[in-house]
């Protein structure tokens, strides 16, 4: 018995469809619309404690779900040095031994620099651009907290750290579930910051402002094109910096672009160099178009490097191999059936 060329381009193409359709399927269980399946959203969730003291609050997020636990351990600080964000990670908890933490980095905003941009390049340099002015971000409120319900048991953690003069702003979420966030699809091991700056006192007629980022980690960072993210399909327009070790990586992204005044502009990191006031850190400055309001989003995070084939979700794996199985059936039952005709 022979097949010919269209049977079997047939057969493949019938394949494919099917294989198509049930990849489809896996994120069919999908509630709450936001593109991640159900089931593998349960296995994701995590708890979150919070602690709130002066000048600083701490946040630990445990994974819920499974015999193996791990811990993200959040302190985040607004004082004389500005707002910091301080991520730890710890695997797996639940054994009762000692852990060390696999990936412990910070990201702090210390102040804005109002400039001239002599060079033209939208970005901001101290050696050749003409500095206007500095404002610290060192006086602040209170912080305020709230949680708001995302499913019948999972919540969303939301922090206003606010300037005493309301110039600089930041809101920082947390969620325990996958969340879309103002448009930003966040992760349960991601931390959204927003970057709220309004009515900034400019002395110069024709400046900008650039937004001096200090990164701390045990090692150096090192700036990505991409994101996290972007490679999962669930933003675009993103960059980030990245510090790592073997396993585990910490991470602080931001979008291209910021809500300037209502209208959306481009953002300009500067290359990482050295930090004014510790030679072992970096800094980076975020530029932003002159505004009397602008807003932008960025995120902190873990993930782990590479990815493991053994960490793909067990029901995409089911589906494959069912999809192949279905494909196998049908062409057999093609072959009995061309081998009776013969």
């Amino acid at each position: 018995m022979k097949l010919n060329k269209y049977s079997l381009f047939g057969i493949l193409l019938l394949g494919v469809l099917i294989l198509n359709s049930s990849s489809s399927l896996v994120l069919a269980a999908d509630n709450d619309g936001d593109g991640v399946d159900d089931d593998i959203e349960e296995q994701q969730k995590r708890d979150v404690q919070v602690q709130i003291g002066s000048g600083e609050f701490q946040i630990e997020s445990t994974l819920r779900n499974g015999a193996r636990k791990d811990e993200i351990k959040l302190k985040i600080g607004y004082e004389s040095e500005g707002v910091s964000i301080e991520i730890g990670y710890e695997k797996d908890i639940s054994t009762g031994n000692d852990t060390e933490l696999e990936v412990e980095f910070s990201v702090t905003f210390r102040k804005l620099i109002e400039f001239v941009d002599m060079d033209g390049n939208g970005i901001y340099n101290p050696s050749i651009d003409n500095t206007i002015q500095e404002y610290l971000i060192n006086s602040f409120h209170p912080v305020v907290y709230s949680m708001s319900s995302i499913s019948g048991d999972t919540v969303l953690h939301y922090f206003i750290v606010n300037t005493t003069d309301g110039v600089f702003r930041a809101h920082i979420y947390l969620a325990e579930e996958f969340d879309i966030i103002n448009g930003t699809f966040v992760k349960p091991t991601q931390t959204k910051i927003d970057i709220e700056i309004s009515n900034f006192n400019y002395i110069h007629g024709s400046s900008q402002l650039a937004l001096y980022t200090k990164l701390e980690s045990g090692t150096e960072y090192q700036l990505n094109e991409h994101t996290e993210n972007e490679e999962d399909g669930h933003s675009s327009h993103e960059k980030s910096v990245v510090t790592s070790n073997v396993d585990f990586a910490g991470f602080f992204a931001w979008a291209e672009n910021a809500t300037i005044d209502g209208i959306s502009k481009k953002v300009l990191a500067s290359p990482l160099k050295v930090d004014d006031d510790d030679i072992n850190e970096q800094k980076m400055y975020l530029n932003y178009a002159r505004g009397n309001h602008i807003y932008h989003d960025p995120v902190m995070g873990i993930m782990s490097i590479p990815d493991s084939p053994s960490n793909i979700p067990i029901i995409i794996i089911i589906s494959i191999v069912s999809s192949v199985g279905i494909v196998g059936v049908i062409l057999v039952v093609v072959l009995r059936r061309r081998t009776r005709k013969e």
